[in-house]
């Protein structure tokens, strides 16, 4: 299974460098993509990634799921590019993984469409809580069918254990978590 991450200026570092540590050591193909036309995505808190791919670069055919981190300013601008919100429509469709955490599943996912009736979660702001309407769901993670979401940075290990169960299995998870000595 393949996986991407988009990445945008703003995202939340632990949400998505956590969650791709966890992932790679899963042996979970995961590739970083950036909304950038260059491949360094600054997060929130200033550290600088470098992306793998850029989305102008990206073939959505060539993955089975897609990732995307909260943080406020990622996610703002994650929900005002179309093309992301085509892709997750797609996948959404396709029944293929959409996972989101924090800012990602109020203000993405609700901007795609793809959650109204669907039980979810979200950083627990007003304001998200009630774009999430009577699906939101106050927990860590919240796991239907191929969509994963989960509620911020430290549910971070939540979100990736739900994505690699989905992605590998329940026993890579417990190698995974109880080698990088996180408890369950």
């Amino acid at each position: 299974m393949a996986l991407v991450m988009l990445l945008a200026n703003g995202f939340e570092e632990i949400e998505a460098l956590g969650t791709l540590d966890l992932l790679r050591r899963a042996g979970v193909e995961t590739v970083t993509c950036t909304l950038n036309r260059t491949p360094l995505t600054l997060g929130a808190h200033g550290i600088a990634v470098e992306a793998e791919l850029c989305l102008t670069e990206l073939d959505s055919t060539a993955f089975d799921g897609v990732i995307l981190p909260g943080g406020l300013g990622g996610a703002q601008a994650l929900a005002a590019t179309q093309g992301v919100l085509e892709l997750l429509r797609d996948y959404d469709r396709a029944g293929k993984l959409v996972a989101a955490i924090c800012a990602a599943p109020a203000l993405v996912l609700t901007a795609a469409g793809i959650l109204p009736g669907r039980p979810a979660t979200c950083y627990p702001a007003p304001e998200f809580v009630q774009a999430l309407g009577a699906g939101y769901v106050n927990a860590g993670a919240v796991i239907g069918d191929h969509l994963i979401t989960a509620a911020g940075p430290g549910r971070f290990t939540d979100f990736a254990r739900a994505i690699i169960e989905y992605a590998a299995d329940e026993e890579t998870a417990k190698r995974v978590f109880a080698d990088a000595l996180i408890k369950d």
